[in-house]
């Protein structure tokens, strides 16, 4: 290495990852829970500038990495993928001493935040959590239900005086 190029290149520091205003304010980032959070950091920590696309993460590092168990792991991974931080390039397999295949055994993630480098690279991150929607209240699951009326509307008269006891409240056929 020539002396100017050693004498232009920073000294190695200590490696750090951003979190973009843009990023945290977005609908997606605030609808994640704190498992997709934690686990997109642990995967934001593995991208090193160039291998987005292969950025490797198996289900079983992540649960040691977030000290939780398996449950929690799987939904934050498929809450991430519906939400457009991430993407599968590989998908990973336990048969991987079948293809006789060097490594590759955990499954290579792509973080949508940045432009793929491998296997294709592209210039531009493609960003699909910034065109996310949450789901509308319309259909969650008891968006349809009858709403829960009060107990003094709905208990029939005729119970009234066979040993239950009722708080002095006027009912709606208007027995105490």
């Amino acid at each position: 290495m020539t002396k100017s190029k050693a004498k232009n290149r920073k000294p190695k520091g200590e490696r750090f990852f951003q979190m973009h205003q843009w990023l945290l304010d977005s609908a997606a980032w605030r609808a994640t829970n704190v498992y997709e959070r934690c686990l997109y950091m642990e995967l934001k920590q593995r991208y090193n500038g160039q291998n987005n696309g292969d950025i490797p993460l198996s289900h079983r590092e992540a649960e040691a990495l977030l000290n939780c168990s398996n449950k929690p792991i799987a939904s934050a991974f498929i809450g991430l993928m519906e939400k457009g931080f991430i993407r599968v390039s590989q998908a990973g397999s336990f048969h991987w001493k079948e293809n006789k295949e060097p490594g590759g055994r955990a499954t290579r993630w792509i973080l949508t935040e940045y432009p793929v480098d491998l296997p294709l690279r592209s210039l531009s991150p493609t960003r699909d959590f910034m065109s996310w929607k949450p789901v509308s209240e319309k259909n969650s699951r008891y968006a349809e239900s009858i709403p829960m009326v009060r107990p003094w509307h709905t208990m029939p008269t005729d119970m009234v005086g066979r040993g239950h006891t009722i708080k002095s409240k006027v009912y709606a056929h208007g027995t105490r």
